[in-house]
């Protein structure tokens, strides 16, 4: 479980029943959470909670610039910690009203998580307060699938359009619009007049 901050324990349904009420562009977190994620991911890796399995992701443990992915990062500690919390999301589990969306992020999970921790902190944009990640957003623990059957009405399209700029997060890897999905969160952001801000 996360510590030094408060957190919501619930049961699944219970979880099931706040993703329903709190609407999914309020899924959100601050900039202080994700100071709190990079410092929580760190110890994690320190201690074995977090460490390479295979080929597709081989790490160092001494390795802060870049670390594991978004997607080892997912499996080995988002996961369980919203297990344990009640399969709530982990942005729910933080702020169980939610948060008002003020920066929506586009990213492909390939990246780092220091370097993708590290380029949303720098280039943050000023005024924002609160920010939609889907990987800290969406329950992770439940059938996700469940929220994605209509694009235009899902998670990531409603917090897209709550949001007041889009900040996209390329990767040392390839481009993110090799995902399907930020190719379409690109489609929307311009249709819908978004600031886009490329992070450095």
């Amino acid at each position: 479980m996360a510590r030094s901050r408060s957190s919501t324990r619930c049961t699944t349904l219970q979880a099931l029943a706040l993703h329903e009420a709190v609407t999914p562009d309020r899924w959100c977190v601050t900039r202080s959470d994700l100071i709190y994620l990079q410092q929580e991911v760190w110890r994690a890796i320190q201690c074995g909670k977090i460490r390479p399995v295979d080929d597709s992701d081989p790490f160092e443990s001494s390795d802060d610039q870049y670390g594991p992915n978004i997607h080892t990062v997912n499996t080995q500690y988002i996961m369980p910690v919203t297990e344990e919390a009640g399969k709530v999301s982990w942005a729910l589990m933080l702020h169980p009203d939610g948060l008002d969306c003020d920066l929506f992020i586009s990213h492909a999970w390939q990246e780092g998580v220091f370097e993708f921790l590290s380029k949303v902190l720098h280039s943050w944009p000023s005024g924002s307060r609160h920010v939609w990640c889907c990987m800290l957003a969406n329950p992770q623990n439940l059938d996700i699938g469940s929220y994605l059957q209509s694009p235009s009405s899902s998670p990531f399209a409603r917090a897209l359009q709550a949001s007041t700029s889009v900040l996209v997060v390329p990767n040392r890897h390839f481009s993110i619009y090799t995902r399907l999905w930020c190719g379409y969160e690109a489609y929307r952001a311009h249709e819908e007049g978004k600031t886009i801000l490329i992070a450095r």
